[in-house]
């Protein structure tokens, strides 16, 4: 996350574009969308694994699931996709009033 501070704003920018609130994606995908090269893997992966294991302040997407696969080509390389779920939005509570509560409980 460190050398990639954009990744939850990428990951919402190629969430809206899919306009979807939940859809399964691959870091191939997600770094050929945006044409990165494949050093940027990794902080795309790390960062699917971090809001997997739980939310992220900043992101209002969460990893609900994550399976893996065998790549049906040379180098047959296990691939992870993971699905991708739009959070519900913090619901809004009132705080009740003090002096309301102590006339409650008298």
């Amino acid at each position: 996350m460190i050398r990639h501070p954009e990744i939850p704003d990428l990951l919402e920018q190629y969430m809206k574009s899919a306009g979807a609130e939940e859809r399964w994606v691959t870091v191939s995908e997600l770094r050929s969308f945006f044409r990165m090269d494949e050093s940027s893997g990794p902080a795309f992966s790390g960062f699917l694994k971090k809001i997997h294991q739980g939310p992220y302040v900043s992101c209002r997407y969460k990893v609900v699931r994550i399976e893996k696969f065998q790549d049906t080509v040379p180098p047959y390389r296990i691939i992870r996709k993971y699905l991708v779920r739009e959070r519900p939005a913090p619901r809004s509570h009132q705080v009740p009033d003090a002096r309301e509560f102590i006339r409650q409980t008298r």
